[in-house]
């Protein structure tokens, strides 16, 4: 395995920012609320059911499952989303911590989600299997990824503008493939080697919302960490590049709304149980 700390050390620098946390909020809360209820869907959590959102960032999860009636926990390694999803959900345990070493007590949940949570863990397969050491047996996991590289919407849209307009020179700390469990072929040995069965994953057609064509960039700019660094280190004249891209596509391919615009944003959910 590569060294990750300047990945490790990328991410807790950057979501540990108030503005960054704030933007990621504003930019990505629609998609992340469809993508919500779908996760709830296939944890089947309901009334009474204890639920742990890990990498729980602003609670938009965790609101999802506080609605159905769900006993809910959230951690996250971010000071600053911590702040923001306490401010959402009052009644809510809300707690710092390591989504691979929780403390937790072992089988002691019956449903587990998280949301666009594991390419910010620096080892995906450990947050596994602390996940399955939580549930209960019959317990269920639910995660979600957003579709990257070559994918019809937003991220596949970033990508394809970076690796074509931006400068080749600036690059990322070596970190987990942030796509990767989108792609059944990674998914489902990782999920089988950490204990998992009934694996299924489930394309979700989610979608992002924003001001003008423009402002696209600044969703990856200003509310993301992995992104905003590869837009942060490009020169200006790249950076303008990639903006206008962005913003044409979003003219060309995202739905007109009037006050707004709706960008697909498409994502995968992989559910599994542990026997």
């Amino acid at each position: 395995m590569p060294d990750t700390s300047d990945f490790e050390r990328m991410e807790r620098e950057g979501w540990a920012k108030p503005e960054i946390a704030k933007g990621y909020a504003e930019a990505f809360d629609l998609a992340t609320s469809l993508v919500a209820e779908r996760l709830c869907d296939a944890i089947g959590v309901g009334q009474g059911k204890r639920a742990l959102d890990l990498c729980c960032g602003h609670g938009v999860v965790c609101t999802a499952l506080a609605d159905r009636g769900a006993h809910v926990t959230g951690l996250d390694f971010s000071p600053a989303m911590i702040d923001l999803a306490r401010q959402t959900l009052p009644n809510v345990t809300f707690f710092e911590g390591d989504a691979t070493a929780t403390g937790l007590d072992p089988e002691s949940l019956d449903a587990i989600t998280i949301g666009f949570g594991i390419p910010h863990i620096p080892d995906p397969a450990k947050a596994l299997a602390e996940a399955h050491r939580l549930l209960r047996p019959g317990g269920r996991l639910a995660f979600s990824v957003w579709c990257g590289a070559g994918s019809p919407g937003a991220f596949g849209w970033l990508f394809e503008a970076v690796a074509r307009l931006g400068d080749p020179t600036v690059t990322l700390p070596a970190g987990p493939d942030a796509h990767a469990f989108a792609d059944p072929g990674h998914a489902i040995p990782a999920m089988t080697a950490a204990g998992f069965t009934e694996i299924t994953l489930i394309d979700v057609p989610s979608k992002g919302r924003l001001d003008a064509p423009e402002t696209l960039f600044d969703a990856f700019d200003k509310g993301s960490v992995r992104a905003a660094s590869l837009l942060g280190g490009q020169p200006s004249e790249n950076r303008a590049a990639i903006r206008a891209d962005l913003a044409d596509l979003t003219r060309q391919k995202g739905e007109n709304h009037g006050d707004h615009w709706r960008v697909p944003m498409p994502s995968v959910i992989v559910a599994a149980t542990r026997p």
